[in-house]
């Protein structure tokens, strides 16, 4: 019974997604100081460059767009086809091969172990009824010496936001979010938190970005390879 509860709740919120795909740049922007966020994200990922960079539940393709400097190819994964549709759409002017898209589920992604040199969760979690395992399968896919980034909400007590927008969690506590990682065989790095301004609204919402590592190879040299897209998927 609780996992049919998990798998409704879930097609909920994808329901949404399909509902909301066009306006969800404007919808996130309610909420978030999205400039100040996207500069902390660049900070925190450094300049690469990432062979492969997976953005797991791209959503409008954003970060993909954002990041285009610091890999070279990128890999955009989303269970909503009305998302990655919209994505297509945006992502085009970054040229052929750049960056690709993929229908696929964040608990089971079409990648082999260590595919990706970095890998970013951009307002994800909170739309998922276990986001522990979607951390640990982000962390499977993980390069030694590759990058993690976890980008979600602070705690919070805006109910409306499970009700209107198919929130499943009300934000993260740190010391949670970085038991996963631990969990998941990651190095915590650090963590930020991005409070909004004091005059903001009463709805805007403290967002916090985790930083992570998967530990290099012991007494080995960087052994990550530039595979093309197609090897990855073998």
């Amino acid at each position: 019974r609780a996992e049919s509860l998990k798998r409704e709740r879930e097609a909920a919120a994808q329901a949404y997604f399909e509902t909301h795909a066009a306006d969800w740049d404007r919808i996130r922007a309610h909420y978030v100081a999205e400039t100040s966020v996207e500069r902390e994200i660049r900070a925190a990922l450094g300049p690469g460059p990432f062979g492969l960079l997976a953005d797991l539940g791209t959503g409008t393709g954003r970060i993909l767009e954002l990041l285009a400097d610091r890999y070279d190819r990128g890999l955009g994964i989303d269970m909503s086809q009305a998302m990655l549709a919209y994505a297509r759409s945006k992502l085009g002017a970054l040229g052929a091969g750049k960056a690709q898209l993929r229908h696929g589920d964040i608990y089971n992604l079409p990648l082999a172990d260590g595919a990706a040199d970095a890998v970013v969760m951009h307002q994800v979690l909170h739309f998922l009824s276990d986001p522990a395992a979607a951390v640990r399968e982000a962390a499977r896919i993980l390069a030694p010496g590759g990058r993690l980034l976890i980008v979600d909400f602070a705690p919070h007590e805006l109910e409306f936001l499970r009700d209107h927008h198919a929130h499943e969690r009300l934000g993260f506590a740190t010391p949670l979010v970085e038991q996963w990682l631990g969990e998941a065989g990651l190095d915590v790095a650090k963590t930020r938190h991005l409070p909004p301004p004091v005059a903001a609204g009463r709805d805007m919402l403290t967002v916090s970005i985790w930083q992570a590592s998967r530990p290099p190879l012991s007494g080995a040299a960087d052994t990550r390879t530039h595979r093309t897209l197609e090897e990855i998927r073998r």
